[in-house]
């Protein structure tokens, strides 16, 4: 492949390949890391039993539960709890995003084929009821 003449007297002194990782061990998608420990039981763990974040909830959930409330807290478990509150302002407003992407979803459904719509509408109402949803 020949250089394009604009970069001639910079393509005298810079390498062929210009490509460098960024992150390497990383990969996008279902954001995979390597890490010191067993990268199959990692990925296996996340994927099969729970998400960083949901154990790291748990976590959380657990020590504020067993930390004594109170103006003698210790300042680990006041942050701990500035955290948790972030994070549910957080989670709260991605609530609103999903309920405001479902009903985008079923108005676009129930344009395009309304008895689809009408059908997945039913099934909900049912399950959400507690039937089956076959």
């Amino acid at each position: 492949m020949s250089t394009p003449p604009y970069m001639w007297p910079f393509s005298l002194f810079a390498p062929g390949n210009l490509n460098q990782p960024i992150l390497p061990g990383w990969s996008f998608g279902n954001v995979s890391v390597n890490y010191a420990g067993n990268a199959d039981i990692e990925k296996d763990v996340v994927e099969k039993a729970a998400s960083y974040g949901k154990q790291l909830g748990i976590i959380t959930e657990a020590v504020l539960a067993l930390a004594p409330g109170g103006p003698d807290e210790a300042e680990p478990i006041k942050r701990l709890r500035k955290i948790a509150k972030k994070i549910e302002k957080i989670k709260e407003e991605h609530r609103g995003d999903l309920a405001d992407a479902a009903q985008q979803a079923m108005d676009s459904l129930a344009k395009k084929d309304r008895r689809a719509a009408e059908r997945i509408a039913a099934e909900f109402a049912r399950t959400a009821r507690g039937g089956s949803s076959s």
